[in-house]
């Protein structure tokens, strides 16, 4: 039979047992063979920057001081990219070659970059580059990477032409792939690769490639400036590895070789936790992700002893565009694990974001119901999945694709899911503008079971904003039947606010109790709410709690936004009561009680210097003759920090008093009160503080959060009287050690190993590596490295049952001879990897 030889920088020596035939000497590798002129392979430990390897130039790593991240790449460390800082950029004096290149690079990304959804044209492309050199002003040299839907996408210019390739495969979120382009001008053709295999050609008028050699160089970011609300938007997200420029273009063969060759692993893209190790105003038990943005909770459900909720996320940074699904999952509707983002924005009616929705389980099966916007309009998307319910289907094409014909309206978004008996409906959130403008419900029903076709049905209900506050947009609606009474909540837009009503679902119509709505929250912080009866039969509502913060705080912090604690809804008395979920006691680390404590005004710290960042107070308190009464939280005793929340009987508000809580800038600092009719009788407060939020609960009735952001230091807790003496008669104030959400690690593909000897060993000439299990003809990939970890030398040969061994004859690709010392030789058969030590006598 005949061997196969590839050729990777030299000529590869194969195997020489005497059943060979003389190998084919294959081409000539003289002039045809690529060689590395620029190599980037960030293996630095620690440090603000990175070096290229062939000229020996320092590339800076953006960011803050500190702030480079690096992880376990593919031969040492790869480096980790942030969306808004992270990459590396700097100068190489490097020759750049006018008739054909390749750029290659291993990249995983946990998301695709952002696309604008108002700036960038929909032709535009966003690129993550793992290589970008573009003179910006005139598209001179080249930009390598993945696009805002992960399709491979090299942009050149030819001359005057200004070239681009885009493949149609998407790469895959949260693996390693390796990308390639080919760029021959002389010729006219492009190729792009991906993991070893070509996936897209392309052709043109040849030329020279026009290159602009003092360039910036990014890795990691394409060179174009793009921004939103300060924060660049066109970085990758993600790790980057092993990114070469080469002279030349490598041949199909040397592509395979340089994928085959690494062992492959899942790579651990988790947020780590020294990122955030100083930041004592995130929340550590409340759910939220591990990093960046994220609103409106939805589509909360209850699946194989599991809860799993979904959110609106941007993983890029902690900015509101290009909107993808958040995926959380938990055992208890406490401690929470964050996954694979769900859905993404990907070619077609979704191409720009994948908005909020809901989620709803049928015959076992779970179903996502959201809003798919493209740069015109909004349609109804939706994906399936089967257990674990991670990896999520996408019908290709919108359930619903638009607004109903002919009805004047403002967006149209948020769809949410309900069955009346037996029947399923959707309602969607919109904006009336024929007339007054108004909130309304576009209402549908289902055809079928599988929510495939739906039927308008009109609207389900229309706001009246002169009477009844609703303002002129609702969006993210809620329906629940508890019995005898249903409840239709929605948040209504300007001034954004949970209302809800009750009334009755009848032919295809709220009919409501009241005009005007009821507030959810008492004081308006808490937004968007998603539902779903727990285990144990109890309606559960999780909502997001805004920070209220600049871009700027956003930025200096690297999150934003949090969700509530899950929250029981009961109906009492056309009211829904809200207290927190039973669940919540397991958070509880030791406590401090306290009985009949009286406190007024100027007395302090009757609570014996109690103090906290994340903890739980349970109290009922009498108000005897004060006319405020309530709790200092976050007090600085040094710097004059406090937040007061209190009851005022004189003028019948609750009220969080945040003019003094922070000496931080860009944070919210304005007063919240809220009218509510109180009797002066013992009030049962439940105040759970987790560093920024504050939860309140009221006679498991009422409940309110908000949002503050205390200096270092500013955990004082004191009770709080004003106009006479109160009396705390029993206050429990629990320690909590929460965790946070955990982000879950994808369980990493290990190869096998392939079953082999190595003989002789030591020698001083040849060394044969027997594989005894072949039934088949197979290649045999492998690389000899050196004691500083350098590969000198690279061997590919078929082998079969009969010709079951490649050698090494100790010779490195330039014809030296190995000298003495210690070898590594690792490479991979039939989907299986070997490695081996070897002595050289």
């Amino acid at each position: 039979m005949k061997k196969k030889y590839l050729l990777i920088g030299l000529l590869l020596i194969g195997c020489k047992s005497k059943q060979d035939p003389k190998p084919d000497p294959g081409p000539d590798p003289g002039s045809n063979t690529a060689s590395k002129i620029m190599e980037f392979n960030f293996n630095e430990t620690s440090g603000q920057s990175t070096t290229e390897a062939k000229s020996n130039s320092n590339f800076v790593i953006e960011g803050p001081a500190d702030s480079a991240e690096r992880i376990a790449g593919l031969e040492g460390n790869a480096l980790r990219v942030n969306g808004y800082y992270g990459w590396a950029y700097g100068n190489a004096s490097v020759s750049y070659p006018t008739k054909n290149i390749s750029v290659s690079g291993w990249i995983a990304p946990a998301v695709f970059p952002v696309q604008r959804k108002n700036q960038d044209p929909i032709t535009e492309h966003t690129v993550a580059a793992v290589f970008s050199n573009l003179n910006t002003s005139n598209s001179s040299g080249v930009s390598f990477g993945i696009n805002q839907h992960g399709r491979v996408i090299a942009q050149f210019k030819i001359g005057n032409d200004i070239r681009q390739i885009i493949s149609d495969e998407e790469v895959k979120l949260r693996e390693w792939s390796f990308i390639v382009v080919n760029i021959d001008a002389e010729k006219g053709s492009a190729k792009l690769y991906l993991n070893g295999t070509e996936i897209e050609s392309s052709s043109f008028a040849a030329g020279a490639i026009t290159w602009d050699k003092s360039a910036t160089i990014f890795i990691g970011k394409e060179s174009k400036v793009k921004t939103l609300a300060g924060f660049d938007t066109n970085a990758l997200t993600g790790a980057v590895d092993l990114v070469s420029v080469w002279d030349k273009m490598l041949t199909a063969d040397e592509i395979q070789l340089n994928y085959k060759k690494q062992q492959i692993k899942v790579p651990d893209l988790r947020i780590p936790t020294a990122r955030f190790a100083d930041d004592t105003n995130k929340p550590k038990y409340h759910l939220m992700p591990s990093a960046a943005w994220t609103n409106e909770s939805h589509g909360m459900i209850y699946l194989d002893g599991k809860y799993h909720i979904f959110s609106q996320r941007n993983i890029n940074g902690p900015y509101l565009e290009h909107i993808n699904w958040g995926h959380y999952v938990s055992e208890d509707l406490v401690n929470w694990e964050e996954l694979k983002q769900a859905l993404w924005p990907q070619p077609g009616f979704d191409e720009v974001g994948i908005w909020s929705g809901h989620a709803v389980v049928s015959g076992g099966k779970p179903y996502l119901f959201y809003t798919g916007v493209d740069k015109n309009k909004a349609g109804i998307g939706l994906a399936t999945a089967v257990s674990p319910y991670i990896d999520w289907t996408k019908n290709a094409s919108p359930i619903i694709t638009s607004a109903p014909a002919g009805v004047s309206h403002a967006d149209f978004r948020d769809p949410f899911v309900f069955n009346e008996s037996g029947s399923w409906y959707m309602m969607i959130g919109t904006g009336l503008r024929s007339g007054t403008a108004r909130g309304g419900l576009f209402l549908y029903k289902a055809l079928n079971d599988d929510f495939q076709q739906w039927t308008y049905q009109g609207t389900m209900l229309e706001g009246n904003p002169a009477s009844d506050g609703t303002g002129d947009f609702w969006e993210m609606p809620v329906y629940y039947n508890f019995g005898s009474k249903s409840i239709l909540l929605i948040n209504k837009l300007p001034n954004a606010n949970a209302l809800y009503w009750t009334g009755n679902f009848s032919n295809g119509k709220f009919v409501k109790d009241n005009g005007t709505p009821e507030r959810l929250d008492v004081i308006n912080q808490l937004l968007s709410p998603t539902i779903q009866q727990d285990k144990d039969g109890n309606l559960t509502a999780i909502g997001i709690i805004p920070d209220g913060v600049t871009s700027d705080k956003h930025k200096e912090q690297g999150w934003a936004n949090i969700f509530s604690l899950p929250r029981v809804w009961t109906l009492v008395n056309n009211k829904i009561y809200q207290k927190p979920h039973p669940n919540l006691t397991v958070l509880r680390k030791g406590s401090q009680k306290f009985t009949n404590v009286s406190f007024s005004t100027g007395v302090s710290d009757v609570l014996n210097g109690a103090k906290g960042t994340q903890y739980e107070i349970e109290a009922t308190v009498n108000p005897g003759d004060a006319t405020k009464v309530g709790f200092i939280l976050n007090k600085g005793v040094s710097n004059g920090e406090e937040t007061i929340i209190y009851y005022d009987y004189t003028t019948q508000n609750f009220v969080v008093n945040r003019s003094n809580s922070s000496k931080l800038t860009g944070v919210p600092l304005g007063n919240l009160a809220t009218s509510y009719i109180m009797p002066k009788q013992d009030i049962k407060w439940r105040i759970f503080v987790d560093a920024s939020v504050i939860e309140v609960f009221i006679d498991d009735q009422l409940a309110f959060a908000t949002r503050v952001f205390p200096s270092k230091g500013s955990d004082a807790i004191e009770l709080y009287a004003q106009g006479g003496t109160a009396v705390a008669k029993d206050l429990t104030i629990y320690n909590i050690e929460g965790e946070g959400t955990v982000s879950t690690q994808k369980m990493a593909k290990e190869h096998k190993e392939a079953n082999f000897s190595v003989f002789p060993n030591p020698s001083d000439s040849v060394f044969n590596i027997q594989f005894p299990d072949l039934i088949q003809q197979t290649v045999v990939y492998a690389a000899v490295v050196d004691i500083t970890g350098a590969v000198v030398r690279i061997i590919a040969s078929n082998t079969d049952a009969h010709n079951n061994s490649v050698q090494w004859d100790g010779y490195y690709d330039n014809g030296q001879k190995a000298p003495r010392g210690v070898y590594l030789i690792k490479g991979i058969i039939n989907n299986e990897i070997f490695q081996t030590k070897v002595i050289v006598k």
